[in-house]
């Protein structure tokens, strides 16, 4: 049993990889943390978390929600675009887009009380070498609790952190990635602490070249046709064709990513990912173009440099169609009426 806490910024594929920790026989959600992303402000990244936990039937874990903004950001249009990114799509997706990143409706629980940082640091630190901390958004959170307390490195287990991009084309700058890119400041102290974490990329996330990870619509036709009563992949139908259609039609993928989802599913099956030996990565933070560009030392630079702890492994490789079927198995496990036998 892997005990996890995971930290969200409640984009879709974050309400996936909530509905995949809570069902996943092998998981022990201790929490959900929150932080400022691309679904917007806090109330409504933790609103979504809320109602998410409450459609799979698991209000019994705790929701926290944590940092409002970045620790130094971007400019305030920059910082809005992601949230405002559907006005470009109006003219092709139109009324479709009711389905994109909608205001959450007000959850039936409130959040639990006190904030992420200190929620992430006393679940650590009371269970140390156990808790794997997940960022499937900016990190913010995982920065402030590591900067907060300097024991929380060493009792970490593990870190599993969603973010940056080495070959494929960035999707905030050309060389920058989205989650990097929000918190830059914040991604380098993670990426800087000692303790053992996997990076995984859009390199094997958003690219072509892993387009049997990707969500189909097809995919949705198979785990429909043999549900008879299971609330949340009838959620999961109506909602997330139109994320399929966007990331098909403008990011040309051949379907919608499953990026937050697969750095979940790492921390069960750590061998879906072919990965890089430990190595030390960083982060440019000066402005323009490549801010937050992620750069990985591989090899020897006559420049100095790169002498940080070679405490992360880069993933570079994926077992696309293993993780999807992963994913469908354990969505399946909301049947209402199902027998279940947890590992």
């Amino acid at each position: 049993m892997q005990r996890l806490i995971l930290d969200v910024d409640s984009a879709g594929d974050d309400i996936l990889a909530v509905l995949f920790a809570a069902a996943h026989p092998e998981i022990r959600l201790e929490g959900v943390t929150t932080v400022t992303g691309a679904a917007g402000p806090i109330e409504q990244v933790t609103n979504v978390v809320l109602n998410t936990l409450a459609l799979a039937g698991r209000d019994d874990i705790p929701v926290h929600a944590g940092a409002f903004h970045p620790i130094v950001g971007n400019s305030k249009a920059d910082m809005a675009a992601p949230v405002h990114f559907e006005k470009r799509l109006a003219a092709r997706f139109g009324e479709r887009l009711k389905r994109f990143n909608p205001p959450a409706p007000p959850p039936a629980r409130p959040a639990t009380p006190g904030h992420a940082v200190d929620f992430i640091i006393e679940t650590v630190l009371a269970h140390p070498g156990e808790v794997t901390l997940v960022t499937t958004g900016p990190t913010t959170n995982a920065a402030l609790a590591l900067l907060q307390e300097p024991k929380l490195a060493g009792a970490l287990k593990a870190m599993l952190v969603l973010g940056g991009t080495f070959t494929t084309p960035g999707n905030m700058t050309p060389l920058s990635e989205y989650n990097i890119w929000a918190d830059p400041e914040a991604a380098r102290i993670v990426l800087n602490a000692a303790t053992d974490k996997i990076l995984v990329p859009l390199d094997i996330c958003e690219d072509n070249r892993v387009a049997d990870s990707m969500l189909t619509r097809d995919d949705l036709a198979d785990m429909t046709a043999g549900a008879r009563d299971n609330p949340v992949l009838a959620m999961i139908a109506e909602t997330f064709p139109i994320y399929i259609d966007i990331w098909r039609e403008f990011f040309d993928l051949v379907g919608f990513p499953m990026d937050d989802v697969i750095t979940v599913a790492l921390a069960i099956a750590p061998d879906l990912v072919t990965t890089t030996a430990p190595l030390f990565a960083d982060v440019v933070l000066e402005r323009g173009i490549a801010r937050g560009q992620t750069v990985a030392y591989r090899g020897r630079q006559i420049l100095p440099g790169g002498d940080g702890p070679k405490s992360t492994r880069v993933a570079t490789g994926l077992a696309g169609r293993r993780f999807l079927d992963m994913f469908k198995a354990t969505i399946a496990r909301y049947e209402r009426g199902a027998a279940r036998t947890d590992a």
